[in-house]
């Protein structure tokens, strides 16, 4: 399954889908529930910083939920996330994304895989 997410209004229909394409999957809701936020978080990390159009691939595999963001601008986000500081904006969210996550890397393609275990 694969979006193009152009704004905002595209990110939310793609989120919306994806929680349907994993809910028809049976992946646990928890699960969908962290797919949302690493959705929200990287895609909006790319709308907001490298103002491209960002593609967005889906699939269930081998026990995990990958999601696959790229940008058509470079942008790659630090390959650590530090620890989140409450009050600051900057690598909140990064730290939210790995929190929820089991592995999250950069392809050799420049995107950010993000695979969630689906039943811990």
């Amino acid at each position: 399954m694969i979006f193009k997410v152009e704004n905002y209004q595209t990110l939310r229909r793609a989120v919306e889908d994806v929680s349907s394409f994993l809910s028809e999957r049976d992946v646990p809701t928890e699960r969908i529930f962290d797919s949302r936020l690493v959705m929200s978080e990287l895609i909006g990390n790319v709308l907001r910083h490298a103002k491209g159009i960002a593609t967005l691939g889906v699939e269930v595999r081998e026990g995990f939920v990958e999601l696959h963001v790229c940008s058509e601008t470079p942008f790659t986000p630090p390959a650590f996330s530090r620890k989140a500081d409450l009050y600051a904006e900057s690598g909140r969210g990064l730290f939210l994304v790995d929190s929820v996550s089991a592995e999250r890397k950069t392809t050799a393609e420049g995107g950010i895989l993000v695979r969630i275990k689906i039943v811990e």
